[in-house]
């Protein structure tokens, strides 16, 4: 038999099956759902059998859900195949579900083809009960030891934002694109305090991780059909995708193999020290298994993940609004020069002094919220939100953009405009409680604490050395490429060292 044909028998055999497997759970959870309540379901649009609102889910999803906020109110349900997802579209049923229900809003619903991925057993992100909390404990523990939140770190960030500010200098004759360079200095910090050591930025392994990240975070989204397909992953549609994971798997795979033979627990070195530590600890006092020694590479690879491309993003936003609001920049570079001058780096102290910079990064995360739907929930239980029922089993959507971007919250949102987080006399910040880029409850971003030292301690370095300019053939449209991450186009810059 002709293997061409073999194969597409195969894939139509799988199809039928995965087909017959969707309507049948289609129609129990269907059935779930309808299960009679006090209260009615969030209003939901017409969908099709199986896929559900796959279709209409293609296009850019803030136009979407903003066109179904217009018809149906701040909540709504959705369905991608099989799974119903609620999307919440105001502050007050966010704190209604994640702060005052936490319990049963506190479980991490894993997209269809990440799980098929990568799986969620060992995961800091995704795995839930316990065993989550354990693990959650033990992160917040490791980032304190490795320095997170303490001058250390500061010192660690400074020297990494030091030799990327070299490297731009080294590039100010001619305009080039910062992604890769912005990318290495972030992931130097989390591969530090995980691997205990940093990549060389011409590494080609690191170059090619780089590059695949930045495909993965732009043209992945929750509502792709590798998320009712997961199957997919193994065709050309996910290669870049497929290869990523493969190579970050292996990098932490390997990385966590040498840690493992050459740890000595009089010397820890980093996380994955301690992660392997606890693990011999925790089978010397047979406790449950919450540290799976055949796991640890899914955990460092969550770490690593994130602290990454998230804050790696953030920076390249804030370099791109930066070139783009000149007036802006100077106004910045104004307070960075009168609080700090030329003669010293800037330091974590330095943030209440500097009102100003601390709302253009407030507002370069309000603008373009890097994490623009967060990670879905999933309920526990039955619930309640705002007079509508909530089944258990229900993916949890928060909408950050519109968050973001609500004229309920925000003045002239669509507007760049740092002003709006300062007090009247411009001495303070103010946060709105609409303004949660990392998260809120239970769930909130581990990293945060790092996340903010890295895009205070960098963004102040680099306006205090450079002025940056978009290059003549780069966008002047800030609008992002919408994904899991909402990233900049495509853009180059040119630096040029302040006098």
């Amino acid at each position: 038999m002709d293997m061409g044909i073999f194969q597409t028998s195969r894939l139509r055999d799988g199809l039928v099956f995965v087909a017959a497997f969707l309507l049948v759970k289609w129609l129990v959870v269907g059935s779930k759902s309808r299960r009679k309540s006090a209260f009615p379901l969030p209003p939901s649009p017409p969908g099709l059998p199986l896929i559900g609102h796959l279709l209409m889910l293609r296009g850019d999803f803030r136009h979407v859900f903003r066109g179904l906020m217009d018809k149906y109110g701040n909540i709504f349900s959705i369905r991608v195949g099989p799974q119903t997802i609620m999307v919440m579209n105001d502050i007050d049923a966010v704190k209604e579900t994640f702060v005052n229900q936490s319990d049963t809003f506190s479980d991490r619903h894993m997209p269809p083809l990440l799980k098929y991925a990568l799986g969620s057993a060992g995961s800091f992100a995704f795995d839930n009960g316990p065993v989550w909390k354990a693990r959650r404990r033990f992160g917040f523990g490791a980032m304190r030891t490795f320095g997170v939140g303490k001058y250390s770190m500061e010192q660690r960030i400074i020297e990494e934002a030091n030799v990327l500010c070299e490297v731009i200098e080294n590039n100010q004759e001619t305009s080039f694109n910062p992604r890769e360079l912005i990318t290495h200095s972030v992931s130097s910090i989390i591969c530090g305090i995980t691997f205990g050591q940093r990549f060389d930025l011409n590494d080609p392994e690191f170059k090619e991780l780089i590059g695949r990240m930045h495909t993965a975070l732009s043209t992945i989204t929750f509502f792709s059909v590798g998320q009712l397909f997961p199957f997919l992953l193994h065709t050309p549609l996910y290669s870049d995708f497929r290869q990523l994971v493969f190579r970050l798997k292996s990098l932490v795979t390997r990385m966590v193999r040498e840690h493992e033979n050459s740890l000595d627990d009089q010397h820890i070195r980093d996380i994955i020290d301690l992660y392997v530590l606890e693990i011999r600890e925790q089978k010397k006092r047979r406790d449950d298994i919450v540290f799976d020694e055949t796991r640890v590479w899914r955990g460092i690879f969550d770490l690593f993940a994130a602290g990454t491309g998230t804050t790696s993003t953030t920076l390249m936003w804030a370099i791109f609004l930066m070139a783009s609001h000149p007036d802006t920049m100077k106004q910045v570079q104004a307070e960075i020069d009168s609080i700090i001058g030329d003669h010293r780096s800037p330091s974590m102290a330095d943030r209440e002094a500097m009102p100003l910079t601390m709302a253009t990064i407030l507002e370069i995360q309000r603008f373009r919220p890097v994490a623009p739907l967060g990670f879905p929930r999933f309920t526990s239980r039955d619930a309640v939100v705002k007079g509508y029922s909530i089944p258990k089993g229900t993916a949890v959507l928060v909408n950050l953009w519109e968050l973001m971007h609500s004229t309920e919250y925000w003045d002239q949102p669509e507007k760049f405009k740092p002003s709006r987080f300062l007090c009247e006399d411009g001495k303070s910040i103010i946060k709105p409680d609409a303004f949660i880029p990392f998260g809120t409850g239970s769930r909130s971003c581990l990293g945060e604490i790092l996340a903010k030292m890295e895009i205070f301690l960098a963004f102040t370095c680099l306006l205090q050395r450079f002025n940056f300019y978009l290059s003549e053939d780069s966008p002047t449209n800030t609008e992002p490429i919408p994904g899991l991450a909402l990233i900049p186009p495509d853009f180059r810059i040119r630096a040029e060292k302040r006098l």
